[in-house]
């Protein structure tokens, strides 16, 4: 029992002092951590392709002297076989950076630059630059135009389409908000009682604000416009009637009528002159981002759509949209039944969309635009598809 005693005591004896020395022993330091290697040199992504050059049409002329009645989408079309190309080609120049230097009588050159087709315009026998002078201005028709749109344009330099066609939705026009309409003033009657009222007559309004500054643009409201994926109201379509100016400010008010294009009636709505800038000039180009719509109405009291009638889209500046844009028209593919199916086909098939035609956008609003179409294959329709142009 002594025995085993001792050996038990010398045994704990051992281990406290093996204990003891391991705590007072100096710790030895741990390495520290091999720092990561350095990322390999970044390596420089390859420029990316350019897009491959248009194709020009075979019977495009090389020297082509431009005539009055010209437009630019005319030109592209002589030249390209997809028009909507057209800044390929006048870009391709570095001399050139305006559709506008284009005047009749000057002579339009095709050649190439780097391989890519270019044009040069020449003028009494010099190459155009952007600081060649327009020619000189000759006497022309004046066109009565309404007072609160600014027109823009340079001289007699050719339009991008035709303007017969697209003069009266420039500024007989356009398409306002639901709110526009909460707010503005409204005409209540004639002074004299008269149920129409011309220029020169005198009316009586409700709701008009001196802060609004006095003169006024005076609209009739018409359709109203909706996205046909959602249901939500994209607009409403204002026809201009004529303008009035304030004689005297009250609840009603007194305006003068200075104008009218049509005859005024009670409930047309006032709204405030601005001074909106809208371009006679325009260049023909693909838009900026993917675009997607639907044709939703058609301007002019027209029934078929085919080339030169004006369309309503429900897409606008929003969605990415300007002057000059070109999109695809495209059938909306039906989705039809196939009675003669078997096993392995469903008993219905959509049909692809096919298109049938081009459209110029030549005005834009916030959720909607105005287009013109350039080319009708086959007859176009409502709530048809538009889209960025292929070939």
């Amino acid at each position: 029992m002594k025995d085993y005693s001792a050996t038990r005591y010398f045994t704990v004896s051992c281990l406290a002092v093996l204990l003891t020395a391991c705590a007072h022993a100096p710790h030895k330091p741990v390495p520290a951590a091999a720092p990561p290697p350095p990322p390999p040199p970044a390596q420089e992504q390859p420029a990316p392709a350019p897009p491959p050059a248009p194709v020009i049409q075979p019977e495009a002329p090389r020297t082509y002297v431009v005539k009055k009645g010209d437009t630019l989408w005319g030109l592209a079309s002589m030249y390209l076989q997809d028009p909507w190309r057209w800044p390929d080609i006048w870009y391709a120049n570095p001399a050139i950076k305006n559709p506008h230097l284009i005047y009749p009588g000057d002579t339009l050159l095709l050649g190439y630059v780097n391989g890519r087709p270019s044009l040069t315009v020449v003028r009494n026998g010099q190459v155009v630059t952007e600081a060649t002078p327009a020619p000189a201005a000759t006497s022309l028709p004046v066109v009565n135009m309404q007072p609160q749109i600014h027109y823009t344009s340079l001289n007699q330099a050719i339009p991008a389409v035709p303007l017969n066609s697209i003069r009266q939705f420039l500024s007989g026009t356009r398409v306002v908000s639901k709110g526009e309409l909460d707010n503005a003033g409204y005409l209540l009657q004639a002074r004299d009682g008269r149920p129409v009222i011309g220029a020169g007559g005198e009316v009586y309004a409700r709701g008009l604000k001196e802060s609004e500054g006095g003169r006024y643009n005076l609209y009739r409201l018409g359709e109203k416009y909706v996205d046909p994926e959602n249901g939500d109201t994209l607009g409403y379509q204002a026809t201009y009637i004529g303008d009035g100016t304030v004689e005297r400010w009250g609840d009603p008010s007194k305006v003068l009528l200075t104008a009218t294009a049509q005859e005024a009636m009670a409930g047309d709505r006032f709204l405030p002159v601005t001074a909106e800038q809208i371009s006679q000039n325009f260049m023909p180009h693909s838009p900026a981002k993917a675009v997607n719509g639907q044709i939703i109405a058609v301007l002019g009291g027209v029934l078929e759509i085919g080339q030169y009638e004006v369309v309503v889209l429900d897409r606008g500046s929003n969605a990415g949209l300007d002057q000059g844009a070109v999109l695809g028209v495209y059938s909306r593919g039906e989705k039809v039944s196939d009675p003669y199916s078997f096993d392995g086909l469903s008993g219905s098939v959509k049909l692809p969309e096919e298109r049938e035609g081009t459209l110029l956008v030549f005005r834009t609003f916030p959720t909607v635009s105005y287009g013109l179409v350039m080319e009708a294959k086959s007859e176009i329709h409502l709530l048809d598809v538009v889209k960025n142009p292929t070939p």
